[in-house]
């Protein structure tokens, strides 16, 4: 019995030898490389192309027909006028929102403009209402009159450290100013309301010029020169702002007046002089 099993492990044992060896003898064959695209080749350029100024074989450029230029008033061919349809937003005066407001500002130095304004994106404004200890914010069209006054005014001192390295001050005779004011709101319906406020406004003027203006809690010079307190010029700030349109109807009554006919008769002829 053991005879018989080892003639038939035996050449089993031998077949998975040389199978192994077989097996692992095989090289790998390398993997063919992949063919590179060539570059797209240009015709040979001829003895003509060769004469011809600029790049060889390369085709000539088509020339571009000029624009006829076509006057004002003229139409073209669809009946359509030569006129470009478009308009330079910055030529022409720009619309005004329609929750701008007639409005008188009144500066401190005497200065009055005259126009429409508004905030940005119809924003409501901000007023610190000192007696109900509370914020309160009210729309321009809420409004009828703001009056700002004075309320503190006082002159900072410059300063420099006396020695390098000292921690004491010594105060010189320049400075500048700055001032704390008490805005006082007129509603509608005829209350007023006082308190602090900061805002940022546009006006546009009846010429079509824009330009902002500000209201402030506090204000100073400190970028101003440095000076003596006698020698600085007082600041500048929004004294009042009345919200009327009665600027509006006396630009139209002076449209409307008349010129005044100008003197027909013929100026006296000076008196000869004797010879």
């Amino acid at each position: 019995m053991s005879a018989i099993l080892r003639r038939g492990f035996v050449p089993a044992l031998a077949f998975v030898f040389f199978a192994a060896v077989a097996w692992g003898g095989e090289e790998e064959k390398p993997k063919p490389k992949p063919k590179e695209k060539e570059a797209p080749t240009l015709p040979a350029p001829t003895d003509e192309d060769v004469d011809k100024p600029g790049k060889t074989g390369a085709p000539p450029p088509t020339p571009i027909p000029p624009e006829e230029k076509k006057e004002e008033g003229e139409k073209d061919d669809e009946g359509k006028d030569s006129k470009p349809s478009h308009v330079n937003p910055f030529g022409e005066r720009a619309k005004l929102p329609k929750y701008a407001r007639p409005v008188r500002i009144t500066y401190s130095d005497g200065k009055v403009v005259e126009g429409f304004t508004w905030r940005r994106a119809d924003g409501t404004l901000r007023l610190f209402n000192r007696a109900g200890r509370a914020h309160q914010d009210y729309f321009l069209s809420d409004l009828k009159r703001i009056d700002v006054r004075v309320e503190t005014e006082e002159f900072e001192r410059d300063w420099r450290w006396k020695n390098q390295g000292s921690s004491e001050k010594v105060f010189l005779d320049i400075g500048y100013l700055w001032q704390q004011y008490l805005t006082t709101f007129t509603l509608s319906n005829g209350q007023k309301v006082e308190g602090d406020c900061n805002g940022q406004f546009t006006i546009q003027t009846l010429d079509g010029k824009k330009d902002n203006w500000f209201l402030y809690k506090k204000q100073s010079g400190r970028d101003d020169e440095k000076k003596k307190r006698q020698e600085l010029k007082p600041l500048v700030y929004v004294k009042s702002v009345e919200f009327t349109d009665d600027f509006l109807k006396k630009a139209e009554e002076k449209k409307d007046q008349p010129k005044a006919p100008e003197d027909s008769k013929e100026k006296p002829k000076p008196a000869p002089t004797e010879k």
